[in-house]
């Protein structure tokens, strides 16, 4: 058997050199791609965050906020700069914030805060309802009974089911969140905190009538 030449040694080598650097090519791509994907995972996580932070911030500032009426509430929501009546929706205040609509109702016997929470065009979900829910009683808000459902018509007037939760806030105001089980990107999810006792309205009967 003749021992190998030296340019078959060198092949070899060249060879060994080669199949080594593809395998720690591949190596890095593969760290790459699992860099990327955590970075992107990191980069939703915060923004849900950041979301649904702001979503419990105007909440807290209007429905969970020292106002005793309605009307207190509504010239306070006239007051702030960053809301303006939402087109096509009587007594509601809207305010963009990063590019998602929140909007804060004055109710006659409270306040509500509202989001649709998924994006119709790109599909992108603001914050889950485990999300909020985890975030709800982190701030303070005690879970009273059990979950419930129900369905109710979407924006295109078709079925949604919607996952119903009652707290009481740390203002010890009866809260209740409604949030979408399907088709998030239909309907508004809407918290609503009870804070005013309706006006009823009597009429004073007169025997000479």
């Amino acid at each position: 058997m003749k021992s190998p030449t030296l340019s078959t040694m060198a092949l070899i080598a060249v060879t060994t050199i080669l199949l080594t650097g593809c395998g720690a090519d591949e190596e890095m791509q593969s760290d790459a791609v699992g860099s990327s994907a955590e970075k992107q995972s990191s980069k939703t996580v915060a923004k849900a965050a950041d979301e649904l932070g702001t979503f419990l911030s105007l909440h807290k500032q209007y429905c969970e906020g020292s106002h005793k009426s309605r009307d207190s509430l509504v010239t306070a929501l006239q007051s702030d700069q960053r809301f303006t009546p939402a087109p096509g929706f009587n007594g509601v205040f809207e305010t963009k914030i990063a590019g998602v609509s929140y909007a804060v109702s004055p109710e006659v016997d409270g306040c509500t805060t509202d989001v649709l929470v998924q994006d119709a065009s790109t599909g992108q979900l603001l914050f889950s309802y485990a999300q909020i829910n985890a975030a709800l009683v982190k701030s303070g808000y005690a879970i009273v009974g059990e979950e419930t459902t129900r369905k109710d018509l979407g924006k295109d007037n078709q079925e949604v089911t919607i996952l119903e939760k009652t707290f009481v806030s740390p203002s010890n105001e009866v809260t209740n969140l409604d949030y979408p089980a399907n088709r998030k990107d239909q309907y508004y999810m809407t918290l609503f905190a009870k804070k005013f006792e309706p006006i009823v309205m009597t009429e004073e009967i007169s025997l000479n009538n």
